[in-house]
């Protein structure tokens, strides 16, 4: 690949590749580590999803899956690496391997939120990206892009495939975030909600819901409604069919396969009804399309100090 001109750092929480990885994934996220009671507990549920986050893995494809779509897009060339918060390679490692004029982040948290997007600006800060003379931009607010309503509608008619979507409750899930958050301004919830609003026409159930699921172990006050709260609500309304569609996630992870498809599951099936999930967008075509067009919008509208100036050759007019 010639040399890039524009690079662009993927950024995620990450996650364990292995048990092995669990303390050290733990002592990042949370700043301590572990007890020996949580770290049994976490395991365990690892255990039961295969013994390993499939995060690491997912995001590294959606990383070459950008680049290459970039790549057929732009008249220049762009490379893409990921970097994780919890885990490695570490946003300073990303950083460390894109050297290019111009280098962007792309958040994998289309929800902006102090726990996510401040923390990814947060770890791009103290990663010293100034020292080019820049701070790399993260581009944010891609939550309600049709690109992005677009790929995870086609995971809904994907888990529906076929059936009457109006014989279907469909329970929108994210993760919880403590109260206190919201209160002090964060656009979190607000930010959902306008996805949904977007995502409802398109689907078209016969109801939806809200509610938050995952939350913390720590104390204090939590966003309601929970999960397991609004499960017991659709089915007290005679629900028998509910499609969980976990808004909040663009990638598969321990939220979704352990909380959701085995938590969540085991609950709606004890209620009598039928229970069903939406895939995350994970590398679907149509996400990384939606992340490209971020990419590419961002290029397109910034305000350009220093023109690039393209390479001779076919690349230059591909």
């Amino acid at each position: 690949m010639p040399e890039s001109l524009v690079d662009v750092a993927l950024l995620a929480f990450g996650g364990p590749g292995d048990v092995r990885q669990i303390p050290d994934f733990l002592q990042r996220m949370t700043g301590r580590a572990a007890s020996p009671e949580t770290l049994a507990v976490v395991e365990a549920r690892y255990q039961q999803i295969g013994g390993s986050s499939p995060l690491p893995e997912i995001t590294a494809r959606q990383s070459r899956a950008l680049q290459a779509r970039l790549h057929a897009e732009l008249a220049f060339p762009v490379r893409v690496r990921h970097g994780f918060l919890y885990a490695e390679p570490s946003v300073a490692a990303c950083l460390e391997e894109l050297d290019a004029p111009e280098v962007v982040a792309v958040p994998l948290s289309p929800f902006s939120s102090r726990l996510t997007s401040g923390k990814y600006r947060e770890a791009l800060d103290a990663a010293e990206s100034g020292a080019r003379g820049r701070e790399v931009p993260l581009l944010e607010g891609w939550y309600a892009g049709r690109g992005f309503v677009r790929a995870v509608s086609r995971r809904v008619a994907a888990a529906l495939d076929g059936s009457d979507v109006n014989e279907w409750a469909v329970l929108f899930t994210a993760h919880n975030v403590p109260s206190e958050t919201v209160l002090e301004g964060d656009p979190y919830v607000d930010q959902l909600q306008q996805t949904i609003a977007q995502l409802v026409p398109a689907i078209v159930p016969g109801d939806w819901r809200l509610a938050f699921q995952s939350k913390g172990r720590g104390g204090g006050e939590w966003l309601e409604p929970e999960a397991d709260h609004m499960v017991r609500a659709l089915a007290a309304e005679g629900w028998k069919k509910l499609l969980v569609v976990p808004v909040g996630f663009v990638s598969d992870n321990v939220e979704t396969l352990y909380d959701l498809d085995i938590v969540v599951r085991e609950q709606v099936e004890g209620l009598g009804m039928e229970y069903r999930r939406s895939a995350a967008p994970n590398d679907s075509p149509p996400f990384i399309e939606a992340l490209a067009d971020v990419v590419v919008d961002y290029l397109a509208r910034r305000p350009v100090e220093d023109p690039l100036h393209l390479p001779d050759g076919p690349h230059a007019h591909a």
